[in-house]
């Protein structure tokens, strides 16, 4: 019998010398890391003497057993999944329960929205008569305020009151919580005429919860459908203005492609592979006509059954009080925004004249007035496979660079606004620094906004909770659940960068939590009392009829917005303070409550009253900077109503986290990444509605505000840095 063979060990291989280094680059050019670096690969390890004795069995033929033995599991697997599918009702051939028109969509992996309390499908219903009506947290009008609702809302309802203290109507517990005075404000009658006049509801599911419009021209705020006669009485050169729309009207009224025509998904983010204006089965802005760009269903919609005959069968609820008689409540300043839920054409007896509904219920003439569809900007979504260090290109005409050897060479353009995945390195060139791409190529410092990791978590990044980032150097935002990405996008917060926003339109920094949501309220461009409260600043807004108002829409620039109000007893489009912890008294945010409930206050007309903003700092009547507000002598009278003043009405997705500042849409400008409010944090409309229904808590649905806290639940942090 022969002795055993023993396997000769194989020769240990001695790896070469590595080969000499390059020379270093030159002092001005070194590589700095910036993030994490990626880590090193494991070196491959020799094979074990087992591995060496699998290796050498006959693969080959023991496959083809195996690969017989897989096709025999493989059908008896399929049997029993077939079985346990028609067990469960579901349809093999569809991929979807037996009955279903289509397979259901795949479940977000992350980035989940906040989920809304839904209204109860039976039982009595409260409708809201007012503009904006409160909810009070007891049945008590001097008990904390939850938030409001606004005309036109049909809200669950208790079947009884909870009493009548103050209010003779009855206190109703509303859905999901919180008390409702019946009465001026709300009704139990489901077919009151107002509620069927505000029966459109803002539109939660599209990029912006109305259509909205820019006032090109003065005009008046009719409160009926007005006959040619009262149109020339109230509209100035009104002849010359309607030859001049006829002639000008295709042009003055195109409308461009824009947030609305932006493919989103049921959490508000942008569809992936989808281009602007692909719209699936609906039509984008430049396929549909100008009836519904303004809020109505079509080119042809009847005028409602309020407005029928010349005559309106619903009350004014718009913040201009009138007595009755008024063919029109208010005039709109040239810039103003307009929010609309609808419009209709008019016969010769009107001019053959269009017109617009605004959600307070009143009438614009839609030839002067331009639609507005809103920028379609929007940040990118973050995955495991694309995610942080980014960088935003931000300025245009920005360029791709190689360095070599020290050297920076032009490599071509960089998209504005393009979106580009980092490597973690920086290499600084002459004093410039350069980021480096996953495509290998290199960003200049200047050209780019920055979505990193932090150096740090927050103690809500800790604790798996959903945060939000914003950096004011690099103008961008991200969204954290927990320690994980799920959203950037760029900004553009206060105007004056990172000076100090006490002096300045700086964005205040710090940590803050979410005061209070709002589907939309009024802003104005000048900055008083409101639900965020004024902000703590010395600064001054200058405001003129043709430039300096960084919110006016015509000349590219963004302002401070005004912090929305909460909603007062009869109805205003400036809400009041929605009370709450956060906020300090009515009196205390609003000048003319506080000035009504002060025994010594003067009346507004008198003569002897205090002009507003004539505090030290600020100018007074007779200065070139002055607005003319009520009371000082000069509104109304020397200089016309409205001088230096516009309005952005139905601003939407708010959400405050200081006093004065707020996260918001701004569908008045598209400079993202630039710099330019007055303090508040601008987003596009899509990055606004994604954020509004991600952040916590959820605005219940039917509600059109709330302030957060013990009641309705706590709110999403917000760090605010560099």
């Amino acid at each position: 019998m022969p002795p055993p063979r023993v396997p000769t060990p194989a020769p240990r291989r001695v790896a070469p010398e590595p080969p000499p280094r390059a020379p270093e680059p030159p002092l001005e050019e070194f590589v700095d890391e910036v993030y994490d670096p990626p880590p090193t690969p494991p070196r491959p390890r020799r094979p074990s003497r087992v591995g060496r004795f699998f290796k050498r069995l006959p693969w080959p033929q023991i496959g083809i057993s195996a690969a017989a033995l897989a096709i025999v599991t493989g059908v008896i697997i399929g049997a029993l999944k077939l079985r346990a599918e028609r067990l469960a009702g579901v349809d093999p051939a569809a991929g979807a329960p037996s009955g279903s028109s289509s397979a259901a969509a795949p479940p977000a992996s992350q980035g989940q929205s906040s989920v809304p309390v839904t209204q109860p499908q039976t039982g009595p219903m409260l409708g809201i008569k007012a503009f904006v009506t409160p909810v009070y947290s007891e049945p008590r009008d001097t008990s904390k305020k939850l938030g409001y609702l606004r005309v036109g809302a049909k809200v669950g309802r208790s079947e009884e009151p909870a009493g009548k203290a103050n209010c003779p109507g009855g206190w109703y517990q509303v859905h999901p919580k919180g008390y409702v005075c019946a009465g001026e404000d709300a009704t139990t009658d489901m077919d009151d005429p107002i509620l069927k006049a505000a029966s459109r509801r803002p539109n939660l599911r599209g990029a912006m919860p109305y259509r909205y419009a820019f006032v090109r021209a003065v005009l008046p705020m009719y409160l009926r459908v007005p006959t040619a006669d009262e149109q020339k009485k109230s509209e100035f050169k009104l002849e010359e203005h309607l030859d001049w729309y006829k002639e000008n009207e295709p042009s003055v009224s195109k409308p461009v492609l824009g947030a609305w025509d932006v493919p989103i998904d049921e959490r508000g983010v942008a569809i992936p592979g989808k281009k602007v204006g692909e719209v699936g089965m609906g039509k984008s802005s430049l396929e549909i006509g100008l009836g519904q760009l303004l809020g109505g269903d079509s080119e042809t919609d009847p005028i409602p059954f309020w407005l029928e005959n010349g005559k309106r069968l619903v009350n004014n609820v718009s913040d201009y009080k009138t007595k009755g008689f008024e063919i029109f409540a208010d005039r709109a300043r040239r810039h103003t925004g307009l929010a609309l839920i609808g419009s209709f054409p008019t016969g010769e007896s009107s001019l053959n004249r269009r017109f617009a509904i605004t959600t307070d219920l009143r009438l614009a003439p839609a030839s002067k007035i331009k639609p507005d569809t809103g920028s379609p900007w929007h940040g990118v979504e973050l995955s495991d496979e694309f995610s942080l260090p980014l960088a935003f290109v931000r300025t245009q005409g920005a360029k791709i660079y190689k360095v070599v050897k020290g050297n920076v060479e032009n490599a071509g353009e960089a998209d504005f606004r393009s979106v580009h995945q980092l490597t973690g390195k920086m290499r600084t060139v002459a004093g410039v620094k350069y980021y480096r791409t996953k495509d290998k190529y290199w960003l200049h410092q200047q050209d780019v906004g920055l979505a990193v990791p932090p150096a740090s978590w927050p103690k809500d990044a800790e604790d798996g909770k959903k945060w939000i980032e914003v950096s004011i150097g690099n103008q961008t935002l991200v969204l954290w659940e927990g320690k994980r990405p799920v959203y950037a996008t760029l900004i553009s917060s206060g105007k004056a960068g990172l000076d100090d926003p006490k002096t300045t339109t700086a964005t205040v920094r710090g940590v803050f939590k979410i005061r209070n949501k709002h589907i939309s309220a009024t802003m104005d461009s000048n900055e008083s009392s409101s639900v965020g409260g004024k902000a703590n600043t010395t600064y001054v807004a200058k405001n003129d009829d043709d430039g300096g108002d960084d919110d006016k829409p015509a000349p590219k620039s963004a302002s401070k917005p005004k912090a929305p109000a909460e909603p007062a007893k009869g109805g205003t489009s400036k809400p009041k303070a929605a009370g709450g912890k956060d906020s300090k008294t009515t009196a205390a945010k609003d000048p003319k409550a506080a000035a009504s409930k002060d025994p010594k206050a003067k009346k507004p007309d008198s003569a002897k009253a205090k002009p507003a903003g004539a505090s030290k700092g600020e100018p007074k009547p007779g200065d070139p900077d002055y607005v003319p507000r009520k009371g000082d002598g000069i509104y109304g009278v020397t200089v016309r109503r409205g001088h230096g003043t516009y309005q952005l009405r139905d601003v939407p997705y708010i959400q405050y986290f200081e006093s004065g500042y707020a996260l918001h849409v701004a569908y008045w400008h598209d400079v993202f990444g630039i710099p330019r409010s007055h303090g508040c944090i601008n987003l596009s409309p899509i990055d606004g509605h994604r954020i509004f229904l991600w952040t916590e808590p959820a605005v219940p649905e039917g509600w059109h505000a709330i302030n957060t806290g013990e009641e309705m639940g706590e709110g999403t942090t917000i760090i605010v840095h560099e």
